[in-house]
């Protein structure tokens, strides 16, 4: 088709340095001209292009090249043999976040990426249009015109979900707590994958459920362990993201996903899912969940605005197939229901297209982001440095051979900064020479009164030399690179 090579010919300008990252492309208009193509084929074009990842857009200004996130290494991943692990309550990575953070430590829009104002209006809308109604108990299982408005939202993206399927609840981690509720015990077995969102960890120590964490290697989960203790019945449950995973933004390929739906319903054993992050795809199409292959009910998809919407509303959802008569049974009992005039106000921001534009906004805002902050990151951490590349979300997770980053997290907490130290993504203690930040601001931002975000990194940059040209004569930390864990 013509704009497919058209959008050859820019990435070809692209790749021999004719347009150079940052530079402002032609306005739609201009490329029509310019190649004596249609304005309907320059769109597409650029579509193209947007997808790919070779521009942005920037709202109200137009297309820019966009900077390459393909240079510098990765981090490696972690080789071990799984096991079965009791989760203690008195880790140090329960207190990981309590008295301080800041914009580097949470996972969260940036305030600048919020559509307040909209958001507001929504609201007003919808108390308007509620009367009274939102002043008496809402439905357990949600507000039916959320959970419509939920359903034809996923649909545009190819997940079909059923408004009579969703049960709406305070948060993914709500969500994902009544999951693990319905469908386990204190004691049981919980599969998740290494590294794990530190939230999650949390949740199950609380709980009282055992961790098997799963390796998750460069080609995605080791499903051969997995299988392993399914087989020892080892495993009383799984609880996985498969896109945009926190804290490396790793995707898990469809051919995993697929085969992850396959064990969950070969084995009959309950898989939840905490899809949170799969509306922030730096492409415009969000990624498929494992539930879209669940063929008997057996995966729980979980989901949320927490992260590409607003924090402070605490709403999200669950699709608990097989398990929805048992996941509704415990809402009822223990909480009723979510605070309907949010649900309506979030509802009316759904069906008045309002999300899908701040999101298509988000995703090229998260993508410009998340590479300036890396190449940052790369140009002043120390050599044999390694930053991931995530294909979508808001997060970086950065390796540097011989850190210890606790100590680090906390030099860096005596200077204002707040990250989150590799350790607390797992329950075996791995990871000390990683950690994560929050990628969702622009560097020229202000981080305190004294300093922008870019001055900020730089300060954390610096630490981390610091630290590293100390331990360098200390044979204390074995790098990831070379480690096998037994």
């Amino acid at each position: 088709m013509r704009y497919k090579n058209l959008a050859g010919q820019i990435v070809s300008d692209i790749q021999s340095a004719r347009l150079i990252a940052g530079q402002r492309m032609p306005s739609l208009r201009q490329l029509a001209e310019q190649s004596s193509v249609s304005m309907t084929t320059a769109l597409n074009c650029y579509r193209l292009l947007e997808d790919q990842g070779w521009v942005v857009v920037r709202p109200k200004s137009g297309f820019y090249v966009s900077t390459p996130v393909t240079h510098g290494e990765t981090p490696d991943s972690v080789h071990f043999r799984s096991r079965v692990t009791t989760m203690r309550t008195d880790k140090h990575w329960l207190d990981a976040a309590s008295g301080f953070s800041g914009p580097f430590g949470i996972s969260q829009l940036a305030p600048d990426l919020l559509p307040t104002t909209e958001l507001q209006r929504c609201l007003k809308r919808a108390m308007h249009s509620l009367g009274d109604e939102f002043l008496q108990y809402a439905d357990a299982q949600g507000v039916e015109r959320l959970r419509g408005a939920l359903s034809s939202h996923y649909a545009l993206a190819g997940f079909p979900v059923a408004t009579d399927e969703l049960i709406i609840r305070n948060g993914c981690i709500d969500a994902v707590r009544v999951a693990l509720e319905v469908t386990t015990k204190p004691g049981d077995g919980v599969a998740i994958s290494s590294p794990c969102f530190n939230g999650l960890l949390e949740l199950l120590a609380g709980l009282g459920r055992k961790v098997v964490e799963i390796p998750c290697l460069a080609d995605g989960l080791d499903l051969k362990q997995l299988e392993q203790h399914l087989k020892r019945n080892e495993v009383d449950a799984c609880l996985f993201s498969s896109s945009h995973m926190n804290p490396h933004g790793t995707c898990l390929s469809v051919a995993q996903k697929k085969a992850l739906a396959e064990l969950a319903n070969g084995y009959r054993v309950p898989m939840i899912e905490d899809d949170i992050y799969s509306d922030l795809s730096y492409g415009s199409q969000a990624q498929l969940p494992v539930k879209y292959w669940d063929k008997g009910g057996y995966v729980l998809w979980c989901s949320s605005v927490s992260k590409t919407l607003a924090a402070g509303f605490r709403l999200g959802w669950c699709w608990p197939g097989r398990y929805q008569k048992a996941y509704l049974h415990r809402v009822q009992m223990e909480s009723l229901a979510c605070n309907s005039l949010l649900q309506h106000g979030l509802a009316d921001f759904i069906l008045s297209g309002q999300y899908l534009k701040h999101l298509k906004r988000v995703r090229a805002a998260l993508f410009t982001r998340a590479c300036d902050v890396r190449k940052l990151l790369l140009e002043h951490l120390p050599a044999g440095s390694a930053v991931s590349q995530p294909e979508g979300g808001m997060v970086l997770w950065v390796q540097v051979p011989t850190l210890n980053s606790n100590r680090l997290s906390d030099a860096a907490r005596e200077h204002g900064l707040d990250i989150r130290h590799g350790p607390l993504f797992s329950s075996r203690g791995l990871y000390k020479d990683c950690f994560r930040v929050n990628a969702s601001w622009m560097l020229s931002q202000s981080h305190d009164k004294e300093r922008s975000i870019e001055q900020a990194l730089i300060k954390l940059c610096e630490l981390t030399n610091e630290m590293v040209t100390l331990n360098q004569n200390v044979d204390e930390f074995l790098p990831a690179k070379q480690a096998t864990i037994a």
